[in-house]
């Protein structure tokens, strides 16, 4: 008599009982099982970063985020496409690390860690699975986004500040703030801690965060100043062009949405004495963030004095209109509050 192991897609019909066939029905359960996870996409981090052992390292996953690319280090081995193992990676590699360290001994495993993650990068990394590329500048947020080419490029034009070679084209949905992040995975951590790593957890509630909607109906807004203090925002915009640089244009009197052009993208810049203000945006700054998507940036810089204020660092938020959930609010004209719950 037939009947019925596993179940969903996984479904297996055994027209014989296990015992006369000599079965293990634990071990087919146990495959169906495995079977059913191989049915849910391959999701990995990526670390888009100098390493560790330089000095000031710094974060690149803002550019990629800007560049529609996600990309990673050891430039200097050249284009992996030449290369048809892991193992073959390790003689360049030796070569490099005598270069890199000229005064300690070559370690095996620290060769055999970086070849399998640029192998993992060239071969396991396929069109289709997702990436999630921390990101430690911008407040510990993690982009997220999925693989658009079949096989990694190597380019070496700078690609912002980043010139990483060894690239991969990825359709960017949006970022996951902190909150959102251990609110996925426990603690906020996932995946590992080398470059290339796969995440084996999270992803039903990862996908549920990607079908959020931009906007909100209205659940708890922060403190608001419906008269906002003109001198202190013009403090803050001075302080946002000289955190900008020499490039950095005021265009705010124009009132076109955006106070800042800077590199050909849009930045609005808020500035709040407290946390617990509510981040505003108007109907005419809102309609620039949805228009200009990843080259509309908000800049806010929290400080209690002009003295703080003056070493502040900026909150960025690119791309808002997409990446965050607001709460809009209808006065005359519609008004938009970050949703930072």
């Amino acid at each position: 008599m037939g009947r019925i192991i596993g179940n969903g897609l996984g479904a297996i019909q055994i027209r014989a009982t296990c015992s006369e066939h000599g079965v293990d029905a634990a071990g087919l359960q146990a495959h169906t099982r495995r079977m059913a996870k191989k049915s849910e996409p391959q999701v990995w981090k990526i670390y888009a970063r100098q390493s560790s052992n330089s000095k000031n390292p710094e974060d690149y996953a803002d550019e990629c985020y800007k560049s529609r690319k996600i990309a990673i280090g050891w430039s200097d081995v050249g284009d992996l496409n030449r290369f048809d193992s892991c193992d073959a990676l390790k003689p360049t590699l030796e070569k490099l690390h005598r270069t890199w360290f000229p005064r300690k001994t070559v370690s095996k495993s620290r060769v055999g860690a970086w070849a399998g993650c640029l192998w993992r990068f060239k071969d396991s990394v396929k069109k289709g699975h997702y990436v999630l590329c921390p990101d430690k500048q911008e407040a510990d947020r993690v982009y997220v986004g999925r693989v658009l080419s079949k096989q990694v490029s190597y380019d070496e034009s700078p690609m912002g500040r980043c010139e990483f070679a060894h690239r991969r084209k990825v359709q960017w949905f949006r970022p996951l703030n902190p909150n959102e992040v251990r609110s996925i995975w426990k603690g906020g951590h996932f995946g590992g801690r080398q470059t290339v790593t796969k995440v084996r957890t999270g992803f039903g509630k990862l996908s549920r965060f990607l079908r959020c909607p931009a906007i909100q109906k209205p659940k708890r807004i922060g403190k608001v100043s419906w008269h906002p203090d003109k001198k202190w925002g013009r403090l803050v915009e001075i302080r946002a062009l000289r955190w900008l640089g020499k490039k950095a244009k005021d265009v705010a009197h124009l009132n076109l949405g955006w106070d800042i052009e800077c590199d050909g993208e849009k930045f609005e810049v808020k500035g709040r004495k407290s946390g617990k203000t509510a981040i505003r945006l108007t109907q005419n700054e809102w309609k620039a963030a949805k228009k200009f998507g990843k080259r509309f940036i908000i800049l806010v810089f929290t400080a209690p004095t002009p003295k703080k204020l003056n070493e502040a660092e900026p909150w960025r938020i690119p791309d808002p209109a997409r990446t965050e959930k607001w709460n809009e609010n209808v006065i005359v004209t519609r008004e938009y509050f970050l949703n930072e719950s």
